[in-house]
């Protein structure tokens, strides 16, 4: 009798176990994970969801992909359809106390996000912790390179999305393996470790202003990281914004990087139009704006071949070619430069920059004469011009300050 009473009492409180763990259960509603993102597409109920695709075998665990398509899919395209894929990148793992990331209510949210915008979101399954995910991030995106075309991904046309803790082992897949059919990223609010940056995939990156100090250092180092080698990185400091911002901040910032995010899938996936037959003197002018006067000169050069009497080109290749130091070539474009109209004062004072930076003080001297003789007036420019330091000691230099002053 005595152990029926404990089977009761055991079967009792497990029953008083269960119902305080059910009554535990916080409101979705008070759940980051549970979130939809803040800016609202168009269309998000008519997306089509394909779930749990298997991928990969790891051992007796089989992990499975979410995919979600346009409503519109295949109606264009007709069979066979095709269409780019933002890829949303497990890179925590699924656990027993999260459980898949996959079914978290933000990833279903911007899975369909992504679809009623035209593409194909995916969303999968793998195994941490961030820092091992690695190997299934990239099986994932080997699977889809190979089998990605008969479930209707476009493989030359493949994106990513990666934020927080995901990015430590994301981001570094990107940069490191990540194959030709992916073409871009977006990254938030997260960092990684890198020992490359590539300087051949665009990556749009949020660092939430809002966010741990810690972790904001670590990605302004990134970032500078990036900026050194070069790479085509667009970085947004959402200096009003927290950490997952875009389930969390209903602000116009927030809504704003949404946005600027789907706007940044569109160029990747839609390039623009080839644009118009390039402007030669816009180009030249770029280079030599940018003082970049080796190139300034084989771009002015290359546009006096279909105009030959252009003074400005001749002056500013003659210019180039004396930073580049080719006394002989210069002395002939400047001279060219004159004989075809550009003897003002300004230009007569270029030609004295241009002679003082390759050595030759004399016609130097007497190109600023000329220039002083036909008006020119600027006396602090020719004193502060670095051009005109090699004449800075030559008396003849200073009386021909004196004259600008006294004038």
């Amino acid at each position: 009798m005595k152990r029926r009473r404990d089977r009761i009492f055991a079967a009792a409180a497990g029953a008083l176990a269960l119902a305080a763990a059910a009554a535990a259960q916080p409101d979705p509603q008070h759940e980051v994970n549970a979130q939809d993102v803040v800016w609202v597409v168009p269309g998000l109920d008519r997306v089509t969801v394909r779930k749990d695709i298997p991928f990969k075998q790891a051992g007796p665990l089989t992990l499975g992909l979410d995919l979600y398509y346009p409503a519109d899919f295949g109606a264009v395209e007709g069979a066979g359809a095709k269409r780019p894929a933002v890829v949303f990148i497990n890179g925590v793992g699924d656990g027993p106390r999260g459980g898949r990331l996959k079914d978290w209510g933000i990833y279903q949210s911007w899975g369909r996000t992504v679809a009623a915008s035209g593409w194909v979101g995916v969303t999968f399954s793998s195994r941490g912790p961030s820092t091992e995910s690695g190997p299934d991030i990239a099986d994932l995106f080997a699977f889809l390179a190979k089998d990605g075309a008969r479930l209707g991904i476009d493989t030359s046309r493949i994106a990513a999305w990666v934020c927080s803790a995901n990015v430590t082992s994301g981001l570094k897949f990107l940069m490191e393996r990540a194959g030709r059919g992916v073409i871009g990223a977006v990254v938030y609010y997260g960092d990684s470790d890198l020992a490359r940056i590539r300087t051949d995939l665009p990556i749009y990156y949020v660092r939430a202003g809002l966010d741990n100090p810690d972790l904001n250092a670590r990605i302004d180092r990134l970032w500078a990281h990036a900026l050194a080698a070069g790479a085509p990185w667009e970085m947004v400091n959402a200096s009003e914004s927290h950490h997952a911002f875009d389930a969390l901040d209903e602000t116009e910032q927030s809504r704003r990087i949404v946005r600027e995010t789907l706007a940044f899938y569109r160029d990747l996936f839609q390039p623009p139009p080839p644009p118009p037959a390039a402007n030669a003197a816009r180009r030249a002018l770029s280079f030599w704006f940018g003082h970049e006067y080796a190139k300034a000169e084989a771009a002015y050069a290359e546009f006096l071949k279909t105009h030959p009497n252009d003074a400005t080109a001749w002056m500013r290749l003659g210019l180039s070619q004396a930073y580049t130091k080719q006394p002989a070539a210069a002395e002939a474009s400047l001279e060219r430069a004159i004989s075809l109209g550009a003897n003002g004062p300004i230009d007569l004072y270029n030609v004295a920059c241009a002679y003082a930076v390759l050595g030759e003080k004399d016609r130097a001297i007497q190109a600023l004469g000329r220039a002083v003789d036909a008006g020119f007036r600027d006396r602090g420019l020719a004193e502060r011009d670095q051009d005109l330091a090699s004449l800075r000691g030559d008396e003849r230099f200073q009386k021909l300050l004196d004259r600008i002053g006294a004038s």
